[in-house]
Protein backbone atom coordinates (compact mmCIF):
# COMPACT_ATOMS: atom_id res chain seq x y z
CA UNK A 1 0.00 0.00 0.00
CA UNK A 2 2.83 2.40 0.86
CA UNK A 3 4.54 1.63 -2.46
CA UNK A 4 1.69 3.30 -4.33
CA UNK A 5 1.74 6.41 -2.20
CA UNK A 6 4.56 8.91 -2.46
CA UNK A 7 5.64 11.49 0.05
CA UNK A 8 6.27 14.97 -1.17
CA UNK A 9 7.17 18.19 0.55
CA UNK A 10 5.22 21.10 -0.73
CA UNK A 11 6.92 24.45 -0.38
CA UNK A 12 4.71 27.48 -0.53
CA UNK A 13 6.26 30.66 -1.89
CA UNK A 14 5.88 32.40 1.43
CA UNK A 15 8.82 31.21 3.54
CA UNK A 16 6.64 30.91 6.63
CA UNK A 17 4.99 27.59 5.74
CA UNK A 18 6.52 24.31 4.61
CA UNK A 19 4.80 20.98 5.13
CA UNK A 20 4.97 17.32 4.10
CA UNK A 21 1.75 16.03 2.63
CA UNK A 22 0.70 12.67 1.25
CA UNK A 23 -0.37 12.55 -2.38
CA UNK A 24 -1.58 9.25 -3.87
CA UNK A 25 0.05 7.95 -7.08
CA UNK A 26 2.81 10.55 -7.05
CA UNK A 27 0.60 13.49 -8.00
CA UNK A 28 1.54 16.89 -6.70
CA UNK A 29 -0.75 19.89 -6.58
CA UNK A 30 2.01 22.51 -6.67
CA UNK A 31 5.80 22.89 -6.99
CA UNK A 32 7.20 20.26 -4.59
CA UNK A 33 10.43 18.75 -3.25
CA UNK A 34 10.54 15.09 -2.13
CA UNK A 35 11.03 14.40 1.58
CA UNK A 36 11.41 11.19 3.58
CA UNK A 37 8.36 9.76 5.34
CA UNK A 38 8.38 10.43 9.09
CA UNK A 39 8.52 6.73 10.05
CA UNK A 40 11.80 5.95 8.19
CA UNK A 41 15.03 6.06 10.21
CA UNK A 42 18.16 7.84 9.03
CA UNK A 43 21.41 5.83 8.96
CA UNK A 44 24.40 7.33 10.68
CA UNK A 45 28.05 6.56 10.01
CA UNK A 46 29.17 3.57 12.08
CA UNK A 47 32.30 1.47 12.52
CA UNK A 48 31.74 -2.19 13.24
CA UNK A 49 33.91 -3.76 15.93
CA UNK A 50 36.71 -5.97 14.59
CA UNK A 51 36.41 -9.69 15.22
CA UNK A 52 39.10 -12.14 16.24
CA UNK A 53 40.77 -14.68 13.98
CA UNK A 54 41.56 -18.24 14.96
CA UNK A 55 44.43 -18.48 12.44
CA UNK A 56 46.29 -15.26 13.23
CA UNK A 57 49.42 -16.65 14.86
CA UNK A 58 52.60 -18.42 13.80
CA UNK A 59 55.82 -19.62 15.40
CA UNK A 60 59.39 -18.87 14.40
CA UNK A 61 61.46 -21.46 12.54
CA UNK A 62 63.55 -23.85 14.63
CA UNK A 63 66.87 -23.40 12.73
CA UNK A 64 67.42 -27.10 12.11
CA UNK A 65 69.95 -28.67 9.75
CA UNK A 66 73.68 -29.13 9.25
CA UNK A 67 75.72 -26.55 11.18
CA UNK A 68 79.25 -27.78 10.35
CA UNK A 69 79.60 -29.04 6.77
CA UNK A 70 81.72 -32.05 5.73
CA UNK A 71 85.42 -31.22 5.39
CA UNK A 72 85.19 -28.40 7.95
CA UNK A 73 87.05 -28.40 11.28
CA UNK A 74 84.92 -28.99 14.36
CA UNK A 75 85.95 -28.23 17.95
CA UNK A 76 85.03 -30.57 20.81
CA UNK A 77 81.44 -29.89 21.90
CA UNK A 78 80.50 -27.96 18.75
CA UNK A 79 77.09 -28.74 17.26
CA UNK A 80 77.34 -30.48 13.89
CA UNK A 81 73.66 -31.23 13.13
CA UNK A 82 70.40 -30.01 14.71
CA UNK A 83 67.52 -32.32 13.86
CA UNK A 84 64.11 -33.66 14.85
CA UNK A 85 64.29 -37.42 15.10
CA UNK A 86 67.29 -39.39 13.81
CA UNK A 87 67.70 -38.17 10.24
CA UNK A 88 71.48 -38.39 10.77
CA UNK A 89 72.96 -41.19 12.88
CA UNK A 90 75.91 -41.09 15.28
CA UNK A 91 79.27 -42.27 13.90
CA UNK A 92 82.81 -42.13 15.30
CA UNK A 93 83.85 -39.39 17.75
CA UNK A 94 80.41 -37.76 17.91
CA UNK A 95 77.67 -37.76 20.54
CA UNK A 96 73.90 -37.24 20.47
CA UNK A 97 71.93 -35.01 22.84
CA UNK A 98 68.44 -35.72 24.17
CA UNK A 99 66.91 -33.58 21.38
CA UNK A 100 68.88 -35.62 18.75
CA UNK A 101 71.50 -32.89 18.29
CA UNK A 102 74.78 -34.37 17.05
CA UNK A 103 77.95 -32.79 18.47
CA UNK A 104 81.71 -33.41 18.20
CA UNK A 105 83.55 -35.25 21.00
CA UNK A 106 87.05 -34.50 19.65
CA UNK A 107 88.63 -31.84 17.44
CA UNK A 108 88.78 -32.86 13.78
CA UNK A 109 87.19 -32.74 10.33
CA UNK A 110 83.52 -33.62 9.84
CA UNK A 111 82.71 -36.50 7.48
CA UNK A 112 79.28 -37.70 6.31
CA UNK A 113 78.89 -41.30 5.23
CA UNK A 114 75.88 -42.98 3.62
CA UNK A 115 75.29 -46.60 4.64
CA UNK A 116 75.96 -49.26 1.98
CA UNK A 117 73.02 -51.40 3.16
CA UNK A 118 70.43 -48.64 3.52
CA UNK A 119 70.93 -45.49 1.41
CA UNK A 120 68.63 -43.47 3.70
CA UNK A 121 70.94 -43.88 6.72
CA UNK A 122 73.48 -41.05 7.01
CA UNK A 123 76.27 -41.33 9.56
CA UNK A 124 78.18 -38.33 10.91
CA UNK A 125 81.85 -38.84 11.89
CA UNK A 126 84.63 -36.59 13.15
CA UNK A 127 88.09 -37.65 11.92
CA UNK A 128 90.72 -36.42 14.43
CA UNK A 129 93.45 -34.16 13.07
CA UNK A 130 96.77 -35.95 13.51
Amino acid sequence: MMGILSWRMTMVTSAATARCTLFPFGLALSNSIQCAPPHLSIRHATKKAGGSSSNGRDSAGRRLGIKVWPGTLAKPGSIIVRQRGEKFLVGENVGMGKDHTIFALVAGRVRLERSAKNRKRNFVHVVPEG
